[in-house]
């Protein structure tokens, strides 16, 4: 459907309301009430919610390593080689992100500050198939963590109905490097590697995407102390374009994310009214030609009232504020050259910014070699992207001599008495003099 801003501003609201709602206060209930069994009964809630959410009993959590090394032997050429293409590609962009050394800075003749960083020493990967398996993103945790450092890289997904995990996407896991591998139901399993099992040892990160109920999770983690990631709910993706944007390559491109699910949004912005029409009529014939289920969620999905939006816009600049605040998972810009400077010349908010007619969404999610793990709801306004370098801990450090001690003791100690904390002055002052008088 298509919204023209600012006439259309308040129904275009309304259609796109939900996707700003990942905290519903009853499901937060729910996923605190499992993490509060998990904590209680161990192992035994996660096989209880296991069996009451994904409706299958699980007699043991872990799959053995020879399950997965049989499921990269039965991968067959094709798939095999389109994973390892990916998969490097990706493990290349992600070690050029890591910091270069360690570092270490003079702020003056008597101070040296720096920061030292070593990778987590365990995380848990969360890879949601229940939409359908995602090879992509098991390759993209697992590769942020190899190329980290991670020495145990748990990889863990939902059972499928006879109890199985998808035999491709632990292949694409062990291929890049993933240590262990479990099936079970996502929050259980998070709070599992939480708050420790006799079958879940804890481990110091959890990542991965999901709906709302493991985003939640993934906050309880935080709150526990685990590194994680928030805000990595259902896909969404905007296409800013002008007049020189083919039509029935934007419209492909909508569609990309759209398919994931009735729950993602899937938005054209642009100045031309002509393309927006033109578009309309593209996702109408494409998405006929789609089989179902999925062209079941895209007629969904591009109806009244669904999250896919054709926005016109009176100018380039109402289109940037509409994308600020928007603030899409994905982004592509299709735009004459001219168009895209003045757009790049703005400060964008998004999680991933494609630029061009050849660089498709298709082409991030899988071979591009960035990260398609990225915030959704709006939150790129102030998370990013999963990388390596979220796999990393820093600590920094700081070093003074006597003489830049002596210069700071009036700042320290005055702070300390009005502070009302005396031994800070004190411990500072005692070095005033020498240290064994």
């Amino acid at each position: 459907m298509i919204y023209e801003i600012p006439k259309d501003d308040q129904a275009l609201e309304e259609v796109l309301r939900t996707r700003r709602t990942l905290l519903d206060p009853h499901e937060l209930s729910q996923v605190v009430s499992v993490f509060n069994d998990v904590r209680t009964r161990g192992d035994a809630a996660i096989r209880a919610a296991t069996e009451k959410f994904d409706q299958v009993w699980l007699s043991s959590f872990r799959i053995h390593d020879s399950v997965a090394d049989g499921a990269v032997q039965e991968l067959p050429d094709e798939l095999r080689s389109a994973i390892d293409t990916c998969r490097l590609r990706i493990e290349r962009v992600n070690a050029s992100l890591l910091p270069l050394a360690e570092s270490e800075r003079q702020l003056d003749a008597h101070t040296t500050y720096g920061e030292s960083y070593a990778p987590l020493d365990s995380v848990a990967l969360w890879v949601p198939c229940r939409k359908g398996p995602l090879l992509s993103t098991a390759t993209m945790l697992v590769a942020a963590a190899k190329v980290a450092g991670v020495p145990r890289i748990a990889l863990c997904t939902p059972p499928r109905p006879d109890g199985t995990a998808d035999a491709a996407t632990l292949a694409a896991a062990r291929l890049g490097g993933a240590t262990e591998f479990y099936v079970g139901n996502g929050v259980a399993m998070i709070a599992g590697f939480t708050l420790g099992t006799d079958s879940l040892s804890t481990v110091a990160g959890i990542f991965g995407p999901g709906p709302s109920g493991i985003t939640l999770a993934m906050g309880l983690a935080a709150m526990s102390g685990k590194r994680t990631c928030l805000g990595l709910g259902p896909s969404d993706c905007l296409v800013l374009c002008d007049e020189t944007a083919n039509p029935n390559l934007v419209a492909r491109d909508l569609m990309t994310e759209a398919e994931h699910g009735p729950d993602s949004s899937s938005v054209l912005v642009t100045t031309s009214r002509e393309l927006c029409e033109r578009v309309q009529s593209a996702l109408t014939a494409f998405i006929a030609e789609v089989a179902e289920p999925r062209r079941q969620v895209l007629e969904q999905l591009f109806d009244r009232g669904g999250r896919g939006a054709l926005v016109l816009c009176r100018d380039l600049q109402s289109c940037v504020d509409f994308v600020n605040s928007f603030a899409p998972e994905h982004m592509s810009i299709v735009c004459s050259p001219e168009n895209t400077e003045k757009v790049l010349a703005r400060a964008l908010i998004a999680g991933e910014i494609l630029l061009g007619p050849y660089t498709p969404f298709s082409a991030a999610n899988y071979a591009l070699g960035i990260t398609a793990v990225l915030p959704t709801n709006g939150y790129a306004r102030s998370l990013s992207g999963l990388t390596s370098r979220d796999m990393l801990r820093f600590s920094t450090r700081g070093c003074l001599d006597a003489e830049g001690l002596s210069q700071l003791i009036p700042a320290i100690s005055t702070l300390a008495r009005y502070e009302g904390l005396p031994c800070h002055g004190q411990a500072a002052e005692a070095r005033s003099t020498r240290p064994d008088e």
